[in-house]
């Protein structure tokens, strides 16, 4: 074969490749769920009489969230198909994305308040774990997979203690799992007004908003890899807080 026709053919074949490996990303963005949020604090110094009102010290916190959602995405004609759980969705088609989004952490918390106490500022380390029960479905068929990681997490809050029981708290949150496959990576900013009912309990009403990416090969096979997820959810959040 002559130069350059093999030149030729050695072109074609990594252009072929590539359309072969093209795939469209799955975007699903739900806003206006309900999240529910659980709450453990432990002090560790000091112990205070109040533990469920923010305070300068240092504790521990363990924290559970989670919601449902959906989301429709549209592919063209001539795009690169969605790839999910063995399955291609090529276009035109519509889909439907259905998750539900779990998630834990255990973090190291400091919290330092200024003045007279009604401004503080937070900061957190520690370690979380996601999970995404994801499924895509088209008139032609459906594929579903659970993706679940492990990870660190970092977080960084204010909080402003209005009235001696009830304070305006935000706070953004990093997880990273640092691997290709699973939920790669979350992020989560969320807005509450938190009122302490009693010394050990608080109730939390607010807003929050979480985007997260998950990547995962197919069939275990890390030459073929499913689209990549990028997703998320908002609405408004409940929570319950207890402290000891």
């Amino acid at each position: 074969m002559p130069a350059s026709g093999g030149f030729a053919f050695a072109v074609a074949a990594v252009t072929a490749c590539g359309a072969a490996l093209a795939q469209t990303d799955i975007e699903a963005i739900d806003r206006g769920v309900l999240v529910p949020a659980l709450r453990l604090s432990f002090d560790i110094a000091p112990r205070v009489e109040g533990p469920a009102t923010p305070h300068t010290g240092h504790g521990i916190e363990i924290g559970f969230t989670g919601a449902t959602g959906k989301d429709g995405q549209s592919i063209g004609p001539g795009e690169a198909p969605v790839i999910f759980g063995g399955r291609a969705f090529a276009g035109p088609v519509d889909l439907l994305h259905e998750f539900d989004f779990r998630y834990a952490e255990i973090a190291y918390r400091y919290r330092h308040f200024f003045g007279k106490g009604q401004f503080g500022i937070e900061a957190l380390g520690g370690l979380g774990w996601a999970e995404l029960d994801f499924t895509t479905s088209s008139p032609l068929g459906s594929a579903h997979d659970k993706l679940s990681t492990g990870g660190l997490v970092a977080a960084f809050g204010i909080v402003w203690k209005f009235l001696p029981a009830t304070s305006l708290q935000s706070r953004v949150t990093l997880f990273g799992s640092g691997k290709v496959e699973g939920v790669t990576g979350a992020a989560r900013l969320d807005v509450h007004v938190a009122h302490a009912v009693a010394r050990n309990i608080a109730l939390r009403g607010g807003l929050v908003g979480w985007g997260f990416d998950s990547i995962r090969a197919a069939d275990d096979d890390t030459s073929s890899l499913n689209s990549r997820i990028s997703a998320g959810f908002s609405g408004l959040s409940l929570g319950l807080d207890v402290a000891f």
